[in-house]
């Protein structure tokens, strides 16, 4: 039977999100060129721990744990877009659906920093590998799977590739190929990234046999869907990977990228049983 969100749990998310954040939405690439920064509700840990979830923030590692009420043994990463932080998970309505979606349906969910600028560079994404194994055996969490949001998606399909413990991927208008990204304003954090390193990894990035899940708008002006989503999607089905290619709508960021019933149904077909 297909996973459908508890209204309650609707209700309960839309209580948690209280606090308003313009620096969040303004900085995100989530925000289309030109467009006006709106208020963002960001979800206060007291009110989710209220709800049920526990949530554990590190600041040495600039990364946090939303602990759920009753564990599935499931570690969902989240990988966040450009200029964005680990709070940036609970800094929009869309997001934040899905992550509630998915701490009720009993995963484990880590989110880090990053520096705001993991282009997909090896020190990066070897971060991100030691904090989700550091995650694993705190928690005791068997299985991974990984939530890439724009720039994410760089990190996403090699943390997907490399890392035996990832059941599947999900991907919100993945970067597939570094060379497309050519806004001013990502520069500078690219050229850090990359410094004196060649950028041939992710130009395009190579994607594995992972499952995924992948979401993407034709009126996309940030991230180009034709030679980046569909490159992900076209590189995993030739690797053999079941994938599914929604084709949304709107700009970068657009709700209709996020639909949490789907992931916790698609997360779930690939948990391993009694784990």
């Amino acid at each position: 039977m297909p996973f459908r969100p508890r209204r309650a749990a609707i209700a309960a998310l839309a209580a948690l999100l209280v606090t308003l954040d313009l620096t969040g939405c303004a900085s995100s690439s989530t925000v289309p060129p030109g467009a006006t920064p709106r208020p963002v509700a960001t979800a206060e840990p007291a009110a989710l721990r209220a709800a049920g979830a526990r949530v554990v923030d590190d600041e040495a590692s600039a990364s946090l744990v939303l602990v759920p009420k009753r564990s599935n043994g499931g570690l969902v990463v989240f990988l966040h877009g450009w200029g964005q932080t680990r709070w940036s998970l609970l800094s929009r309505r869309q997001e934040a659906s899905v992550a509630h979606a998915v701490s009720e349906a009993g995963f484990t969910i880590l989110a880090a920093d990053a520096d705001g600028k993991a282009w997909g560079d090896a020190p990066s994404v070897a971060d991100y590998r030691r904090l989700i194994e550091r995650t694993q055996r705190r928690y005791r969490l068997h299985d991974v799977f990984l939530m890439g949001e724009s720039m994410g998606g760089l990190a996403t399909m090699q943390l997907g590739r490399e890392l035996p413990a990832v059941r599947a991927s999900t991907a919100w208008f993945p970067v597939c190929d570094l060379r497309t990204m050519h806004e001013p304003r990502f520069q500078a954090t690219i050229r850090g990234s990359w410094r004196g390193v060649s950028r041939a990894p992710v130009s395009p990035v190579r994607v594995g046999r992972t499952p995924m899940l992948v979401w993407a708008s034709p009126a996309d002006t940030i991230v180009d869907a034709a030679t980046n989503a569909a490159v992900c999607v076209a590189e995993a089905k030739a690797a053999g990977a079941e994938v599914t290619y929604f084709h949304t709508t709107g700009e970068h960021g657009d709700p209709s990228n996020y639909q949490p019933a789907t992931v916790v149904q698609f997360f779930e077909k690939y948990r391993t049983p009694g784990a």
